[in-house]
């Protein structure tokens, strides 16, 4: 059956320059999508906002930059509430490419049951969704993560750095953070269980490393890029050690790309610079989820949420996430 009212989207007014704002994005009434035969329809439950989609809007992604009046993407936690899919029925908690809006239609493409064990549903679009998946598949794939080896982590407290972090922890490693506020850190510590986090706004970045990590790091997990990433590269890399590039986001705002660090340390330590998209890693959900799922159960690892409520709240939302002002996996609740 056909839910009645109407669907809220939201669309793109304007693309940014530099740090969104609210008055870039617009909210659209429009009528609930009917399903076609090989398709369903799903109400949005939770919806998850991507520093990614930054990069899609200034066209430096292989998502296609969008157009005004164009729906902003977003992966969601959805209820199917009528299908003529052959694969998904009525009441089916599924993970998907809805957009930025309540109600979405899907094929199936690049669908998948939502499942967390005892996790919080929420969780599907973070620690047990693809940042989870990013960080587990880039260490137990190209990071080679060995045990007792020093990692350090950019975005510390966000899905994939945390997650980072304590699979880190797990094999015996030191683990060292670096977030952007005090709580960050502190609960990267105290809950998360990391070694150190250091504060980029509050410390200073080189002093700290060169005490903390005086023989350098065997695998940096970079998630943000610019300056960290360059002084990191230039100056705190061990022998043989890896970089895992998963994230740029102090460019994803940037009208033009910004220069990139000194290379000849790299060659000089022997160093791995991996590109990392978890899109190539499809065949470890699998595995990543039964695990993780068990972590959870037991009691090993943590995560934090920055969750508001209603449609309305995402343009508002997002910008907050692209001021990095936001503290955990970043969220809407539309619906219960």
């Amino acid at each position: 059956m056909m839910p009645e009212g109407q669907n809220t989207q939201v669309q793109v007014k304007r693309l940014p320059e530099g740090i969104p704002v609210e008055e870039d994005f617009i909210l659209v009434v429009a009528p609930i999508p009917e399903p076609k035969q090989g398709e369903f329809l799903a109400e949005t439950l939770f919806l998850s906002l991507d520093p990614y989609v930054r990069a899609v809007m200034s066209g430096r992604h292989f998502f296609n930059a969008p157009c005004s009046g164009d729906l902003m993407r977003g992966r969601s936690v959805s209820r199917v509430l009528q299908s003529n899919h052959s694969q998904y029925d009525e009441g089916d908690l599924v993970c998907m490419e809805s957009g930025m809006q309540k109600y979405a239609v899907s094929d199936g493409t690049d669908v998948r049951c939502a499942d967390t064990g005892v996790a919080p549903m929420s969780a599907s679009l973070g620690v047990l969704g693809m940042p989870g998946l990013t960080a587990y598949a880039a260490l137990n794939g190209p990071g080679q993560l060995k045990e007792g080896e020093t990692v350090l982590v950019s975005a510390a407290a966000g899905p994939v750095g945390c997650m980072v972090g304590q699979i880190a922890k797990a094999e015996s490693c030191k683990v060292i953070g670096i977030a952007g506020s005090e709580d960050k850190c502190e609960w990267v510590e105290s809950e998360a269980g990391f070694d150190a986090c250091i504060n980029r706004k509050t410390e200073n970045l080189d002093t700290q490393l060169s005490n903390i990590c005086p023989d350098g790091v065997d695998l940096f997990f970079d998630n943000t890029g610019g300056d960290i990433q360059a002084l990191v590269m230039t100056k705190y890399l061990a022998s043989r050690s890896r970089v895992i590039l998963s994230g740029l986001i102090t460019q994803y705002n940037l009208s033009v790309a910004p220069p990139g660090p000194n290379l000849g340390n790299l060659c000089k330590m022997r160093s791995t610079v991996i590109g990392f998209v978890v899109y190539d890693y499809p065949h470890l959900w699998e595995p990543f989820l039964r695990e993780a799922k068990n972590w959870f159960a037991d009691g090993k690892f943590v995560f934090k949420e920055d969750i508001t409520e209603g449609i309305h709240t995402a343009p508002a939302q997002f910008c907050k996430l692209m001021r990095g002002d936001n503290f955990g996996k970043t969220l809407v609740k539309v619906a219960d």
